[in-house]
C-alpha cells in the first residue's frame, strides 16, 4: 500500500514542488533557503527577552506554512521544526527549560482539527529534549492579523491569553513560545506577558518564519497623519 501511494503520490519538496527521494525539502532548496543562508530575524522589543525566526515568510516557505496551517500538511511540522531548532542553537543561543506554544481558539481548533503552533512546538521539543507543556489558553476570539497595523495588532491581542497551567510549571523557568510566523511580535509579546506574570524567569519566542519589516502600514500612516493634523 505504501509503495502504491508513493507511486500515485510521489514525494515532493514542500518549498518548490519538485520530486524528492522522500525528504520534505529537496537539496536545492535546503542549500538556498535553509539553515546556512537564511537570514533570521531577531527581535528584542516586547515582553519577551528575544524572538527569532529562521526563514523569511515568502515564496516556497510561505506556501509550506500555508500547507501546514490550512491544508492539513501536518508532516511539514517536522522539517520546519528542524529549522527552528537550528535557529535556537545558532542564533538565539539560549538554554531553555520547556517549550510551549501560542494557543488558538476553540472554534479554529474544532474546524481545523489541530493547532499548527502546537505541532511545531512538539516536534521542536522532541529535537531539543525538553518537555512541551500547554501553558496558555485564549480568553476570546481575535481578528485576523494580516490587515492590521502594528498598533491594531497589539490591541487585538491585549488580554487575549491567560495561564492554563499551575504557576509552578513556569515559575523560575526559561520558557520558549513557539508559533508559525513572526510579524510584529504582538502575539508572542502578549503570551510572554502572561508567562512572566506567572513567574517565568525568561521568555523567548521562536517561529518558523518571519515577515520582513516594512515601512509604515497604509492604515498606520493614515492614523499618524490624522494625529499630526495633516488630513
Amino acid at each position: 500500500m505504501r509503495n502504491l501511494r508513493a507511486l500515485l503520490f510521489p514525494p515532493k519538496c514542500m518549498l518548490c514542488g519538485t520530486l524528492t527521494d522522500g525528504d520534505e525539502i529537496c537539496p536545492a532548496c535546503r542549500a538556498q533557503v535553509m539553515l546556512n543562508t537564511a537570514p533570521p530575524r531577531l527581535d528584542r522589543e516586547g515582553f519577551f527577552d528575544a524572538a527569532a525566526a529562521g526563514l523569511w515568510y515568502e515564496g516556497g516557505v510561505r506556501r509550506a506554512i500555508h500547507g501546514l496551517k490550512y491544508y492539513e500538511k501536518q508532516r511539514y511540522a517536522r522539517p520546519l521544526a528542524r529549522v527552528m531548532e537550528y535557529t535556537l542553537r545558532h542564533k538565539l543561543g539560549e538554554e531553555i527549560d520547556l517549550i510551549t506554544f501560542v494557543p488558538t481558539n476553540r472554534k479554529t481548533l474544532r474546524d481545523r482539527g489541530y493547532n499548527q503552533a502546537e505541532l511545531l512546538a512538539r516536534e521542536l521539543a522532541a529535537l531539543c529534549g525538553v518537555p512541551c507543556v500547554p501553558t496558555l489558553e485564549k480568553t476570546r476570539e481575535t481578528h485576523a492579523m494580516h490587515d492590521l497595523t502594528p498598533a491594531m495588532r497589539r490591541e487585538n491581542v491585549r488580554d487575549a491569553f491567560r495561564l492554563a497551567c499551575e504557576p509552578a510549571a513556569v515559575k523560575g523557568k526559561r520558557v520558549l513560545v513557539a508559533d508559525d510566523v513572526l510579524t510584529t511580535g504582538a502575539t508572542l509579546s502578549a503570551c510572554a506577558s502572561v508567562l512572566k506574570e506567572a513567574g517565568a524567569e525568561r521568555v523567548f519566542g521562536l517561529c518558523a518564519a518571519a515577515a520582513r519589516r516594512k515601512t509604515a502600514h497604509p492604515l498606520e500612516s493614515l492614523e499618524n497623519n490624522e494625529k499630526d493634523g495633516n488630513l
